[in-house]
């Protein structure tokens, strides 16, 4: 079983196991193209649990990641599943090598190093916590490492 994400949905092929998403992924699939690729698999529809959200969600925060609700939801469920994130999202790969979780590339291979960012004012270089400059703060990355 994989929990699987949109971008494979839409460039999907040579699935030949069980699939599972949230169903955010699912409705993420307008296109023609898109629900052509839902409907040549079979992909199940199931609900994330609160505990495991709440934990990428927390971590999400902590590295200042740009996941989407929908990419937290879906790598909660992987967490919940103990399965594999199958996807080619730089950030979700991102967030889930930060959280332990396992994960494989569809069309791309998963980055090697893990990645952490900082909000820094863009007018002082303060952490945004700590300036009152009130500018908007932009995302600096902060950390690199090894996987």
């Amino acid at each position: 079983m994989k929990v699987i994400d949109a971008n494979v949905i839409i460039h999907g092929r040579g699935l030949n196991e069980e699939l599972v998403t949230v169903p955010e992924v699912i409705e993420e699939l307008n296109s023609g193209k898109a629900l052509q690729g839902l409907n040549s698999f079979q992909v199940e529809s199931r609900e994330c649990s609160q505990d495991s959200l709440e934990k990428v969600r927390e971590k999400s925060s902590e590295i200042n990641a740009k996941t989407s609700d929908t990419d937290e939801k879906l790598l909660a469920l992987a967490l919940d599943l103990q399965k594999p994130v199958f996807t080619d999202d730089k950030e979700l790969q991102n967030l889930s090598l930060h959280l332990d979780a396992e994960i494989e590339g569809f069309l791309d291979d998963i980055p090697d190093e893990k990645l952490s960012w900082e909000m820094k004012c863009t007018r002082c270089g303060e952490k945004a916590s700590k300036c009152g400059c009130g500018a908007t703060p932009e995302r600096k990355l902060s950390q690199r490492s090894s996987v």
